[in-house]
């Protein structure tokens, strides 16, 4: 593990953006035109030979909302430069959640489409594929998903609500609670837990479970004979160095890209909320930071990672730890930032959970309150509300290992703390009008700069002497 970060942080020079508050009156006419296919990909980067999933078409244009505006600035008086689409989440918002992707259910053709997607934004960013285990596309990771026998009755007995997923009273997934991956370089500590949660699953179904042929715990090739392949997922990354001494270190950024695909009719659940919000708040800080990157700005190399299989029980999170890259494995790590459900409400509350598996703060509890303070217009509520989810998002897959998360949420229905979850929660009218209706958009846009200035906190600020 990285060496700890300790609470006084050194002077920073603020990565150069735009609050959603800020001025935007100069780019008033270019975020009201439609927005155009080609803006996110005519300079893609890609490199020669690389081959990605053919995207599918682009979903109709919506007449998307501008940012809250202030009032114009004298003629005299300098102005900032326009922020790009790229920077707009909702643009990413748009593409995710449409019909074309059908659900970017884990594995499938709309997850491969959004991966590729999420790829060539990052190359056109000059960001680095770091998985050298995988040469032919070092930006993914991919694994084998599964499921058990007997599962689907298990599924009905829970009640489904569609396919294959069972209908969640709760938000997120304890880890491979509806599906798993399966290889020999498992370690015992996730095999065993796998044994586990078979067992319960037949339990659930009314089914016996087949017992160890010796010992106490079924090996790999035991719990294959009893599983059957559902095809492949993909974690996709994208590294951006750092420039300083701790360029060895590595925060994590991640979010799932994943949702749970279609109903037997073929209806997709879009999940705009869930969570393409929180893919596209990741993939709308790139331009900055890697600008700030660009400019010697940034100490630690930062790691931004878009799962998939979450929504399966967190699968392609507890696989990237298990399989750690060359370079990012759990000692190189300094932190881990999970962006989860971050579109509706209104936009000047947020979630978090800052704490550890002892429910003890964390280094993020003050990076959190003083990233908020550097916005132009800080949120007024920062709520501690859901640490009753702590181990039911993607950030738990590094948490139970020793590393300090931040898990980024929308909040529940009270704007004080506490209630519920949004009512759309993994229904099919989770899409994008649904932000537009509570916010306008600006929700993952403030997201995404508080998200700019926690990074810049985590990426500069000073080690504790060991």
């Amino acid at each position: 593990m990285a060496s700890k970060i300790n609470d006084s942080s050194r002077p920073l020079t603020s990565v150069s953006r735009l609050s959603s508050q800020d001025t935007r009156s100069a780019e008033a006419k270019t975020r009201n035109r439609p927005i155009a296919w080609k803006d996110g990909f005519e300079s893609s980067g890609a490199r020669p030979g690389s081959k990605l999933p053919q995207l599918p078409a682009p979903p109709p244009v919506l007449s998307l909302p501008p940012p809250a505006t202030t009032p114009p600035v004298p003629p005299e008086a300098p102005t900032e430069p326009p922020v790009s689409d790229d920077s707009d989440p909702m643009k990413h918002i748009e593409y995710l959640a449409s019909d074309a992707l059908k659900g970017r259910d884990s594995p499938s053709a709309g997850l491969d489409a959004a991966s590729a997607y999420v790829q060539a934004h990052a190359e056109k960013y000059g960001l680095v594929g770091p998985n050298s285990n995988n040469p032919e596309n070092p930006f993914q990771q991919k694994f084998n998903v599964y499921s058990w026998l007997g599962a689907d009755k298990a599924g009905e007995a829970a009640g489904a609500a569609h396919a294959g997923h069972a209908e969640h009273k709760q938000f997120g997934h304890e880890t491979f609670q509806e599906g798993f991956y399966l290889d020999e370089k498992m370690p015992k500590d996730t095999l065993k837990l796998l044994n586990q949660q078979y067992e319960q699953t037949m339990k659930a179904a009314g089914q016996s479970a087949v017992p160890a042929r010796s010992g106490k715990q079924r090996g790999v090739e035991e719990l294959k004979q009893v599983a059957t392949a559902t095809g492949q997922a993909v974690n996709t990354m994208a590294m951006l160095p750092g420039t300083g001494p701790h360029k060895d270190e590595v925060i994590v950024v991640m979010a799932h890209l994943d949702h749970v695909g279609v109903d037997r009719k073929g209806n997709a659940y879009n999940g705009a909320d869930d969570n393409a919000s929180g893919s596209a708040v990741l993939m709308a800080a790139v331009p900055e930071l890697a600008e700030a990157a660009k400019n010697g700005k940034l100490d630690r190399s930062v790691l931004f990672v878009w799962t998939g299989a979450e929504e399966k029980g967190l699968v392609g999170s507890q696989y990237f730890v298990d399989h750690p890259i060359p370079g990012v494995e759990l000692k190189n790590i300094a932190g881990v930032i999970n962006t989860d459900m971050v579109g509706r409400w209104d936009d000047q509350r947020l979630s978090v959970v800052d704490t550890n598996t002892k429910g003890q703060p964390n280094y993020f509890r003050d990076v959190v309150d003083q990233a908020n303070q550097q916005l132009a217009d800080p949120f007024d509520r920062i709520n501690r509300d859901i640490n009753v989810y702590r181990d039911r998002q993607d950030g738990a897959s590094f948490g139970r290992k020793g590393e300090d998360v931040l898990f980024l949420f929308e909040g529940l229905s009270n704007p004080e703390g506490g209630g519920d979850l949004i009512p759309e929660y993994h229904r099919q009218d989770d899409d994008i009008e649904k932000i537009i209706e509570d916010n306008g958009g600006n929700k993952p846009r403030r997201v995404k700069d508080l998200l700019l200035n926690v990074i810049n906190i985590a990426a500069n600020r000073t080690t504790q002497p060991q």
